[in-house]
């Protein structure tokens, strides 16, 4: 059987096409401004053509079809979702370049007409509006239809598909024919309790994944300490941990972030469920270039201490200075967040752990380091377990 062919534009670390290839489609291509992103890529798929390249430097049908050397049947991507994005101020700039970057995608599902597209955003895409007060929701699925497409779209919690996050994210799916399936069926998240959770039907439960369930076997690590190859110290302990690991005898990109005496203290005070706005002021952060008065920005979502028997809160870009580890005083290792996000441990992710603000960085003149670091790659990715579901599911469905 020839299984159908994949192009993934804004791949980033490649989470989203990862998952189409365990449901053997043929990943052949993907398309990645990002330098440290593409090594990732090229690192852990040698057969793939990465593309580096910014997607609006194509501006012709030809530039676009040269490109690639086949026809796609399926184009998967997400188109970076700042402009959309409900994290961070309520007021998004509605004339945000990135907001329009959907049309670029857009523009490659025109040329290379592929049978099947899916495109990935964030929940907040669903309230948004341009400049003119428009619904974003509602001019990107005009401007899929008006290439002839049949356009719906799946509001998804990745913690009901097997991974061990709440993530809820809007997968915006359009077809060539009149096959348009409904999401793959699962249940609705309660708020107050995970229970059994449905795959793709009643006949195929599985429960919900919690953190504990996904990091559990990794190697306890103090602040600073871990390399970004060192050997497994245990066995794994849970279903989730066994697939994650595969026959792998190296464990990669483990290396716990390094905190002062002080910052170390205050997450001693910060139980399960709690932020460094819940410490002792006596222990709570100090105000920039004055050790002696505390600060009075105070951020809830900074710091916030998982609990080790529930999915994780969502994994975002920035989630270095996010979450605390459940039992250990230091923030989530790259390695963590790689589960959390279900990519497999074989999935080794390139270029540095973390980088300064990129204000720093433009400042100190560092333009060598302007790039997504391991933690950027994994929070910004689609999980592969969740991509997986939805690529056997349009397997079925569409092909």
């Amino acid at each position: 059987m020839s299984f159908p062919t994949v192009l993934d534009l804004f791949a980033g670390a490649g989470g989203f096409g990862l998952g189409f290839k365990k449901a053997n489609f043929q990943v052949k291509a993907a398309l990645e401004i990002d330098k440290w992103a593409c090594d990732t890529l090229r690192y852990n798929d040698p057969d793939l053509q990465v593309i580096q390249q910014d997607i609006r430097e194509f501006r012709s049908a030809e530039s676009i079809k040269n490109a690639v050397a086949f026809k796609p049947d399926v184009i998967i991507g997400g188109p970076p979702c700042q402009g959309f994005s409900i994290s961070g101020s309520s007021q998004k700039d509605p004339k945000d370049p990135r907001n329009a970057l959907f049309k670029d995608f857009a523009r490659w599902v025109e040329v290379l007409e592929p049978n099947v597209f899916i495109m990935e955003n964030v929940k907040g895409l669903l309230s948004r509006k341009n400049a003119e007060n428009e619904k974003v929701i509602d001019i990107i699925t005009k401007t899929f239809k008006d290439l002839g497409y049949a356009v719906n779209f799946w509001l998804l919690n990745s913690a009901e598909y097997g991974v061990p996050q709440i993530r809820e994210r809007i997968f915006i799916i359009g077809t060539s024919s009149t096959c348009l399936p409904p999401p793959p069926k699962s249940n609705k998240l309660s708020k107050e309790r995970i229970s059994s959770l449905p795959l793709c039907g009643e006949e195929n439960l599985l429960s919900a994944v919690t953190l504990w369930d996904a990091i559990s076997d990794l190697p306890s690590l103090e602040a600073g300490q871990g390399s970004e190859e060192q050997p497994y110290n245990s066995e794994p302990q849970t279903d989730y941990q066994e697939s994650i690991r595969g026959s792998l005898d190296t464990l990669y990109n483990h290396v716990a972030m390094k905190h002062t005496k002080r910052t170390v203290e205050r997450f001693g005070y910060i139980n399960w469920g709690e932020s460094v706005s819940d410490v002792p002021q006596e222990y709570g952060p100090r105000k920039r270039n004055n050790n002696q008065e505390y600060s009075t920005k105070l951020y809830d979502q900074n710091n916030r201490r998982l609990h080790p028997y529930k999915p994780s809160y969502t994994i975002a870009a920035a989630f270095y200075a996010n979450f605390i580890h459940p039992f250990q005083q230091r923030n989530l290792t790259a390695r963590e967040g790689a589960r959390v996000q279900s990519f497999p441990d074989t999935y080794r992710f390139m270029g540095k752990p973390t980088i300064p603000s990129q204000k720093l960085l433009a400042r100190e003149g560092r333009h060598e380091d302007t790039h997504l670091c391991q933690y950027n790659q994994i929070g910004n990715a689609v999980p592969p377990l969740l991509s997986q579901k939805i690529a056997e599911y349009i397997l079925k469905e569409c092909f």
